[in-house]
């Protein structure tokens, strides 16, 4: 009788042992599927970061560039003026800028007038009074009785 209680708690066993492998094995998929998720959130927001580094290297990039630009430009202006104070003859700044000053400088200030030659004048209707200032009296109309 030691055998058969022995074989029904072995039998027993691999029930519930078969019972808890199938349980298990149901959550798997689910486990499985979660991780897939997880994996697949994790490499879209690996190439989102990719991204975002590459456009923030790029904005960096640009705003050395501006930076560099206004440099030189405010050193310019400082250049400018320290030749200003040492240049007495030139007291004004290139407002136009260095070829327009250079155009407005040799350009005539006052304008020259050209007659034109024309061959054929215009008649002289000066000489004789006609029309309404002929210089004659008005003759009176008589009127019909």
């Amino acid at each position: 009788m030691e055998w058969f209680i022995g074989l029904l708690l072995l039998v027993i066993g691999a029930v519930l042992g078969f019972l808890g492998a199938k349980v298990l094995s149901k959550q798997d998929p689910r486990v499985a599927q979660k991780s897939d998720s997880q994996q697949t959130l994790k490499a879209l927001m690996a190439q989102q970061a990719v991204e975002h580094l590459q456009d923030t290297k790029l904005i960096a990039q640009q705003l050395m560039a501006h930076s560099e630009a206004l440099n030189q430009q405010v050193s310019d202006y400082e250049q400018l003026l320290i030749n200003q104070k040492s240049d007495g003859e030139q007291t004004s700044l290139n407002y136009f800028g260095e070829h327009a000053s250079t155009y407005l400088r040799n350009k005539s200030s006052d304008p020259t007038r050209t007659k034109s030659n024309t061959s054929v004048q215009p008649l002289d209707f000066s000489s004789e009074a006609s029309g309404l200032f002929s210089g004659e009296k008005e003759t009176e109309v008589k009127k019909p009785k």
